[in-house]
């Protein structure tokens, strides 16, 4: 086994009396190394950890720094493992820093009693979970925020190389958060391994170094926050749709989830509805529309747009482009198979320059009483031309023409409704 791995488990299994929770669950975690442990309520998260710290007996491989955990005593396993359960009771009128100094007896020798090293030692522990101003206080007088910070403290303070939080911040506000996940990142970087049950997904991605996500008691997926943390995988384990960006600072990955209310009823035949868009404009657009239940395609997209994030995210087809390139001849003629295919045509304006100027002009070829213009209140045509002038005129050919323009969703749904065609007619359940 690699010296550096201080866990190691494989084909594990663990439950309570009713069978197992965690099942055939196989993975390791190396010295240095921040790892978070997600999944929806009831995977087996915190049975895992339980399993790992012999809270709760288990089968199959399971090793501390090379070393079967059952092999450990009580005293050798506490000062090579750090626990931070999700609750624990606080029944007895101890003092905050009493509480802490019992994290260093299994590093004193039999009958020997705790030094001004140990103290020191703790109090240190207090400063860095943020507590230091409440080392004399009764626990039995701490909010649910600062006790959960005593049980880290307590865990920090036992200076182990594995340290196992399971939800340790869900008792805590924003900055604290911030402070504990800042902590044992910290901790990590000096060379400990951190592995915690999280259910803020954004907050374990900002800070982690590797997710593990389980359904079910079983490993899914494995690996950096990035590739763990993928739209289709949300949706997978969570059931939730969700979209997926960069943090605009760390670059880190962050989840937005999308509204989860009931999709409306559509009586009648459904239309299929082009929506072209681009930088932007469309991405609110292809949400308003899939949750009123269109069937939605997309026109050209550079798979830099938010615009096509949207679309993979929703599950929409489009027509995707490299960035920052001209629109080969095989798209171009895709777009107009999808123009000829629409029953109607929604175009949210968007900056037009020479590259993507084809696509307007395609539009020119259209029924113009099949299209409408999503253009923003307060805006005109000529902001959004950056094609020497060229966008207007087809802009404004389109709506001399008969198309419609609007500056509001509502108008869309009502074009969308009314016109002749296939007309999907919404009724929204109440």
């Amino acid at each position: 086994m690699n010296l550096s791995v201080r866990l190691l488990a494989e084909n594990l299994k663990a439950g309570y009396s009713g069978g197992d929770i965690v099942k055939n669950a196989s993975c390791s975690f190396t010295a240095g190394t921040f790892t978070g442990i997600i999944g929806p309520n009831g995977s087996g998260k915190t049975t895992l950890l339980k399993a790992f710290s012999r809270v709760i007996p288990s089968s199959g491989i399971l090793e501390l720094d090379n070393k079967a955990v059952s092999a450990y005593s009580p005293a050798e396993l506490s000062a090579a493992l750090g626990f931070v359960p999700q609750d624990e009771g606080c029944a007895f009128p101890y003092s905050v820093i009493q509480v802490v100094l019992m994290a260093r007896y299994a590093r004193t020798r039999r009958f020997a009693s705790i030094g001004s090293d140990d103290y020191a030692r703790c109090h240190r522990a207090l400063a860095e979970t943020g507590i230091a101003r409440l080392a004399n206080r009764s626990i039995l007088t701490l909010s649910g925020g600062e006790w959960q910070r005593v049980l880290i403290a307590r865990a920090v303070a036992q200076d182990t190389g594995v340290i196992l939080l399971d939800e340790p911040t869900s008792h805590l506000d924003l900055s604290h958060q911030a402070e504990i996940f800042s902590l044992m990142r910290n901790l990590a970087a000096a060379g400990s391994t951190i592995i915690g049950v999280f259910h803020d997904l954004n907050m374990a991605a900002l800070y982690c170094d590797r997710l593990v996500m389980i359904r079910d008691g079983k490993i899914v997926a494995d690996g950096r926050p990035e590739d763990v943390m993928t739209p289709e995988k949300i949706r997978d384990v969570y059931g939730i749709e969700v979209v997926s960006s960069f943090h605009p600072v760390t670059g880190r990955t962050f989840l937005l989830p999308l509204d989860s209310g009931t999709p409306p009823i559509i009586s009648g035949e459904m239309q299929n509805v082009l929506v072209i868009s681009g930088g932007g404009s469309g991405g609110e657009l292809l949400h308003f529309l899939s949750r009123k239940g269109y069937c939605l395609s997309a026109g050209i997209l550079a798979t830099t747009d938010s615009d096509y994030l949207a679309t993979t995210t929703l599950g929409i087809p489009c027509i995707a482009i490299p960035p920052f390139s001209k629109i080969p001849a095989p798209a171009q003629e895709k777009f107009r198979n999808s123009l000829a295919r629409a029953d109607r045509i929604v175009l949210s304006v968007h900056p037009v320059g020479c590259g993507n100027l084809p696509v307007l002009l395609a539009l020119r070829e259209v029924d113009p009483a099949r299209i409408i213009l999503h253009l923003p209140e307060g805006r005109d045509f000529a902001s959004f031309d950056f094609a020497r002038g060229s966008a207007v005129p087809v802009l404004s050919g389109l709506c001399a023409a008969g198309a419609r323009c609007s500056s509001g969703f509502g108008e869309i749904l009502e074009f969308l409704e009314t016109n002749p065609g296939k007309t999907g007619i919404i009724r929204n359940e109440p």
